[in-house]
């Protein structure tokens, strides 16, 4: 009884080790950050404003693009509400961003065609990078969100235009301890779950269809 408690007790010791030695790869797995080439376009995954938009407009003051798109993803609150507070629909806020750091208004781009998720919105921005006739574009998002727009990216579209995905600098992200925090797990989790819908085929949709 004692040897059979003390194999149970080893194995769980060295599952607990192995998990706590996977955390903080699986943290850093996360995040992408691949080197900067000079670009024909810049595009802003919607949302976390105001810090994605910073980092557009300064790879725009860099020259590393000529031109920053910004998506138009579905707004989550009714139109009303925000007539009502006086609010700014999201890609309002995020142009207002861009041109206080200087971004000159002919070198913003505002997508028409609206989307609900990340593959949704990577579909949106490569349909316009086609239209244009873009050779390579650079896709930026926050920290955490950066491998799940790879996986997407290079699945669907890198065949035909390589994107350089860039996390912004004016986010952060603890990868190496992300499981010490209410706000790591979630955000962790979050794009865990997001990758793994959409390697499955996104079974499940974004918003309730009812």
């Amino acid at each position: 009884m004692k040897s059979r408690v003390l194999r149970v007790f080893i194995v769980l010791l060295a599952v607990g080790v192995l998990v706590a030695a996977s955390l903080p790869a699986l943290g850093l797995f996360l995040v992408v950050a691949d080197p900067l080439q000079r670009s024909d376009a810049v595009f802003v995954l919607e949302g976390h404003t105001p810090a994605r938009e910073l980092e557009a407009a300064a790879l725009y003051h860099g020259r590393w693009a000529p031109l920053i798109v910004l998506a138009r993803a579905r707004d989550p609150l009714p139109e009303i509400t925000r007539r009502l507070a006086g609010e700014p629909r999201p890609h309002e806020r995020a142009l207002r961003v861009l041109r206080h750091r200087g971004v000159p208004a002919a070198a913003i781009v505002v997508l028409d065609r609206g989307s609900e998720n990340t593959a949704q919105e990577l579909g949106v921005d490569f349909a316009f990078a086609r239209e244009r006739g873009f050779r390579r574009v650079i896709l930026v998002t926050s920290p955490s969100h950066t491998r799940r727009v790879s996986v997407i990216w290079s699945w669907r579209y890198a065949d035909r235009i390589p994107a350089m995905v860039r996390p912004t600098s004016f986010e952060t992200f603890a990868a190496e301890r992300w499981w010490r925090s209410r706000h790591g797990l979630e955000t962790a989790a979050h794009e865990l779950f997001g990758m793994a819908n959409f390697l499955l085929g996104s079974p499940l949709t974004t918003f309730d269809r009812e």
